[in-house]
């Protein structure tokens, strides 16, 4: 059990696994076609000409704005290298009398590295329409070569957009997936409960084909083997019930009788002896019924608990038991006036069947006090055995007698006929059949083979 266990967990953190790598792949994929997406219509929609003149208007108000409140001049123009670090997507270039006296992307610790920018442009051959104005504190006029990168933010939006679709698809595709599975184990759970409730008529969903589907019809196997075993022992009970009913109403009928002649004979002072031999006589033949009866419930109880255990078998010929039964165990009913008529189909090489002869003898017994009880003796009583399909089979058929004494039966002895044939791995079957009942013993041979 515990390594089935070990295998279902295996493959099922297999499969959640497998989950986790689809859900991946299409979040990744996914988020990789939006990122791509958003930063095309960025690129077309804010960096453009007009975009960034809008952009650098702003920026420019703001960088003339610090000017003033820093008292920037051409002497300490290398001030502006603070605005540039704290606006990082501007780039921009100061110039003066055709000379760029600060750029954003050079370095100004000192007048020294100021003197080292020192290119001459002829600006005047330039759009001037790029360029802006910035007034400096000491009202010097400089012009202002300006480009924003601003689209750079909403490239970070739709990456951060990407990546957030990107999870919740996952979660959204992993637990679609997850909850299949989930769903089932929780639905396994409440119909486990239904059952420790009591209620086996519920029948557990069996759904996929995997090992989780294998556990649930291996439950529901379970449940029906239970429901099985308890119709079984409510039959058996119910079996019981009714035997100990039948026979208590069989021992008592008897019993009455015999305490009633007891009775005459105790009190009759003024019987003769032929009276007191009849009653005698009376009261004999109740007794033997009487232990009939014990005998019979004995023979049905002792069967009854050994038919969980298996008995011993021999092998002993087939043609031989089928002779003795027809020669030798009807011999009785042939002295008692009945017709046997044997039909041996099996032949001397027809190889061996497996009995336990004690247990066989019980099965004769009854099928002999039956046969005494209630065949009619104008009629033969049949008796074939025969090989079919690797069995030995023994079918004893007689005319149901009109005129007979009534008998109560409980039918014990075709139960315990029945039960001794299972231990031996065969089959009793007893039936009426065109006013005739008919007692068939199919009995295994050995290595199940016919000859």
């Amino acid at each position: 059990m515990s390594k089935v266990l070990s295998t279902l967990r295996t493959k099922l953190l297999w499969k959640l696994l497998g989950c986790i790598l689809f859900s991946g792949t299409i979040a990744i994929a996914i988020g990789i076609v939006i990122a791509r997406l958003g930063n095309y219509y960025v690129e077309n929609t804010f960096d453009s000409q007009e975009m960034n003149r809008g952009f650098q208007q702003k920026y420019m108000e703001d960088l003339q704005e610090y000017v003033n409140s820093n008292q920037i001049a051409p002497s300490n123009i290398s001030l502006l290298e603070n605005w540039a670090d704290e606006n990082n997507l501007v780039y921009f270039s100061v110039y003066f009398n055709n000379k760029m006296i600060f750029n954003s992307d050079y370095s100004y610790a000192d007048e020294e590295e100021l003197e080292e920018v020192d290119e001459t442009y002829d600006i005047s051959t330039l759009n001037s329409d790029y360029f802006y104005r910035l007034n400096m504190w000491d009202g010097t006029v400089t012009s202002v070569d300006m480009f924003c990168y601003d689209f750079y933010n909403y490239s970070n939006y739709v990456l951060a957009l990407s990546v957030v679709v990107g999870i919740i698809l996952f979660i959204i595709i992993f637990t679609r997936l997850v909850n299949r599975k989930l769903n089932y184990i929780k639905k396994l759970e409440n119909e486990l409960s239904i059952l420790e409730g009591g209620d086996l008529d519920y029948a557990i969903t069996i759904k996929g084909n995997d090992e989780l589907s294998s556990l649930a019809r291996g439950i529901d196997q379970m449940r029906l083997s239970v429901i099985e075993n308890n119709l079984k022992e409510q039959k058996a009970l119910q079996a019981n019930k009714n035997l100990v009913t039948a026979m208590s109403h069989d021992l008592r009928t008897p019993l009455t009788t015999l305490t009633g002649y007891l009775e005459i004979l105790n009190m009759g002072q003024n019987l003769d002896e032929e009276k007191k031999k009849h009653y005698i006589q009376l009261s004999a033949e109740k007794t033997k019924e009487i232990r009939e009866l014990s005998d019979e419930l004995f023979e049905y109880f002792l069967v009854y608990g050994e038919q969980q255990r298996r008995i011993d078998v021999e092998p002993v010929p087939a043609s031989e038991l089928v002779a003795d039964l027809i020669e030798n165990q009807f011999l009785t009913l042939e002295e008692e006036g009945y017709i046997i008529k044997g039909n041996n189909k099996i032949t001397g090489d027809a190889g061996n069947c497996l009995i336990n002869p004690q247990y066989m003898r019980r099965v004769l017994n009854n099928i002999l006090s039956n046969l005494g009880k209630y065949a009619d003796k104008n009629s033969p009583i049949e008796v074939t055995g025969q090989i079919d399909n690797g069995k030995l089979s023994i079918r004893v058929k007689n005319v149901i007698g009109n005129n007979l004494e009534p008998h109560e039966s409980t039918k014990i002895g075709l139960i315990t006929c029945e039960r001794i044939m299972k231990l031996h791995n065969g089959e009793f079957k007893a039936y009426e059949e065109k006013g005739s009942f008919i007692d068939e013993l199919v009995i295994p041979m050995e290595n199940n083979k016919a000859r």
